[in-house]
């Protein structure tokens, strides 16, 4: 066994939210996938959902927040980050979620009967582990590997998100040179030091009238690193001052075999569907005779860098007819301003377009309210495989989102993710790193700034525009905040500062809110 984890445990690591840890994306990704039958009415129900490697435990504190009747678990190595957890689910008010600090490697052949785990389920519906597999060493790999196929039920999925080649071959470079300046600098990780990496290798890739051996080698690199610099300093740390081992799909769906998962479909909604492919590419990954060689060629076809891979405990393939019907039960909400004519959208297949005259009148109707898939497959002429690789598209992007039927009585989790949210508002508005407010209609997590967090304190007041300016601006000064430029540096200067908020609401109020009012965020806030 190996002597110390794969990863320092007295590192801090970020604490990010991500959409597709959500029940409800995972529900709507098998769905989408059509190769595993996953009932949606899960959703509803007194499920078990485990995290292994739950870091800040964010993920599953939204989680428990949307489905109050099911139970959620995480274990992570770092006390740190268990403490944080416990503290903020006790600050949130929610008894559903729980945390204990313990190695997964002690769940490689189920529940262990001592430790701080004892008593929790023996089978979970869902089991999640997100960008862990890379983390850490090929025994520990495996030991994650076994305890999935050994926790979850018959049925149950497992996510697993990783690093990936052939799309870390250039990155690893930089994460290399970044690991030796930590190392030369006593071990302590920093921005300044990737900062460093990335100057020297910049150096040593030439210019474009003189290119080095690693610019002709890795041509890609230069500009790769000028896309990294705007990057949040919690992530440039935590994936390039590290020593982490990406992965090749092949090995890691092997492996996954090995221990009765079978890989099932992605969290990233658009690579299920590669027919999207430039006829070029598309034909090089269609040539494979078989899923699995499918699934290689197209890690090569764009140059993957991270996958969100979904395997089953036993797949059962649902027939045509049950995922029509499945399907055409879901809700679809806009979720972009109806104004935005934007019709490309960035994908990992690359840009990808949709028909202009398709965009405007869904925008149209979802503007006016929700719809069924059902009702818009009725309305349409494209097949249902045609219509849902669109929706992959729209759905990867925030144009729209989709719920699934409620539940009798579901109205009643409305005040209680109300009140959820308001203390994800004062908790972000004092400094504490949220970042997102839960929507009850697609119980997802919705992305907001510190900013539009404070405005959204005050957005359903009765007060005139310069009040709420007014109050917003009191409430970032008493919490010790700033109101930055456009550059990103703080305004010194009150007068310029309000001004500035002044021009931030005006556009918030006319193209976020409504967006927030449509998913249930804005009202649910406000209560």
């Amino acid at each position: 066994m190996e002597s110390k984890p794969a990863y320092p445990i007295d590192k801090i690591y970020g604490a990010f939210l991500h959409r597709e840890l959500s029940v409800s994306w995972l529900m709507l990704a098998t769905l989408l996938g059509g190769r595993h039958r996953l009932e949606p009415a899960l959703i509803h129900s007194g499920f078990h959902y485990l995290d292994f490697g739950c870091g800040h435990g964010l993920n599953l504190l939204f989680n428990a927040a949307a489905h109050p009747q099911a139970s959620f678990y995480g274990l992570d190595l770092n006390p740190t980050h268990i403490a944080g957890a416990i503290a903020r689910a006790e600050a949130l008010g929610l008894p559903n979620v729980h945390f204990a600090l313990a190695d997964l490697k002690s769940f490689a052949t189920g529940l262990p009967s001592t430790g701080p785990c004892r008593g929790w389920p023996e089978a979970y519906d869902v089991v999640v582990a997100h960008g862990l597999a890379s983390w850490v060493g090929p025994e520990v790999r495996e030991a994650l590997v076994a305890a999935a196929g050994s926790l979850l039920r018959p049925g149950g999925i497992f996510y697993c998100s990783y690093n990936t080649y052939p799309g870390w071959l250039s990155r690893s470079t930089l994460q290399m040179l970044s690991v030796e300046e930590a190392l030369r600098a006593g071990g302590s990780t920093s921005l300044a030091g990737i900062r460093k990496a990335a100057q020297i290798l910049t150096g040593f890739t030439g210019t474009e009238d003189n290119t080095l051996p690693l610019g002709k080698e890795l041509p890609g690199l230069r500009s790769l690193i000028e896309r990294l610099q705007p990057m949040p300093e919690a992530y440039l740390v935590g994936e390039y001052q590290s020593a982490h081992q990406p992965l090749y799909v092949g090995p890691m769906h092997r492996l996954c075999a090995a221990h009765g998962l079978s890989h099932i479909g992605s969290a990233t909604l658009a690579e299920m569907f590669p027919d999207m492919l430039d006829p070029q590419r598309r034909s090089l990954v269609m040539e494979a005779d078989d899923l699995p060689m499918r699934e290689v060629l197209l890690d090569l076809a764009i140059n993957q860098t991270f996958r969100r891979d979904l395997f089953a405990k036993g797949p059962c393939l649902p027939s045509r007819p049950w995922r029509r019907q499945a399907m055409g039960e879901l809700s679809l909400h806009l979720g972009a301003a109806p104004d935005d004519d934007a019709n490309e959208f960035s994908t990992s297949l690359g840009l990808l377009g949709i028909d202009a005259d398709f965009m405007r009148a869904l925008k149209g109707t979802l503007s006016e309210r929700p719809v069924s898939l059902g009702w818009l497959l009725d309305q349409s002429s494209l097949e249902l495989e045609d219509l849902l690789m669109r929706l992959s598209v729209l759905l990867g992007a925030g144009v729209i989102g989709v719920s699934v039927p409620a539940k009798a009585g579901a109205e009643a989790l409305q005040p209680a993710i109300a009140g959820f949210n308001e203390r994800c508002l004062d908790q972000t508005t004092l400094g504490e790193e949220i970042g997102a407010l839960l929507s009850p209609v697609l119980l997802q997590p919705i992305s907001i700034s510190v900013l539009e967090a404070f405005f959204l304190q005050v957005a359903h007041s009765d007060l005139a525009s310069e009040d709420v300016v007014q109050l917003v601006w009191m409430g970032i000064s008493m919490a010790g905040g700033n109101v930055k430029d456009k550059q990103g540096q703080p305004i010194e200067d009150p007068e310029q500062a309000v001004r500035q908020l002044q021009e931030f609401w005006e556009t918030f109020a006319r193209e976020r809110l409504p967006v927030l009012w449509r998913l249930g965020i804005a009202s649910a806030a406000a209560a």
